[in-house]
């Protein structure tokens, strides 16, 4: 089965690879692009390519990562520094939330900043190498 022109824009939307929609469906990523310009959908629009993303790496409820850059970097393992991390990503183990949008590069690292701080002060975000006492002095 195949997904619906709604299904394709709400997955789009949620910044979606082609090949992680086909894996939903049991398809090939050739047929999400068929599907795509069948639709007359313009995939960077509904994506938002040209913002900057807040994003988490959740590890069942455990928030393990912060990161920030462009919509598809969430899902990228091979420019992870931590073995473990890129090895759960690997895995398909890692879940992604997007947590925010920003038109400045730098807003979205601002964010990110404060959500390490407040995640490392939970214990949490272990695969961040920023210190929470770094990242105050930053900002003070």
């Amino acid at each position: 089965m195949l997904p619906t022109k709604e299904e394709l824009i709400e997955h789009l939307s949620m910044k979606m690879t082609n090949q992680d929609i086909a894996n939903i469906y049991g398809t090939t990523f050739q047929k999400i692009i068929q599907l795509i310009k069948r639709y007359e959908l313009d995939p960077n629009q509904l994506r938002k390519v040209n913002k900057y993303t807040v994003y988490l790496h959740l590890l069942g409820d455990e928030v393990v990562y912060v990161g920030s850059g462009v919509w598809y970097r969430c899902r990228r393992y091979t420019n992870r520094r931590n073995s473990e991390h890129k090895q759960l990503m690997r895995d398909g183990k890692i879940e992604y939330k997007f947590v925010g949008e920003f038109d400045r590069e730098e807003d979205a690292r601002n964010y990110e900043m404060e959500l390490i701080t407040k995640y490392k002060d939970l214990g949490e975000a272990k695969f961040n190498k920023v210190q929470s006492k770094k990242i105050k002095k930053i900002h003070k």
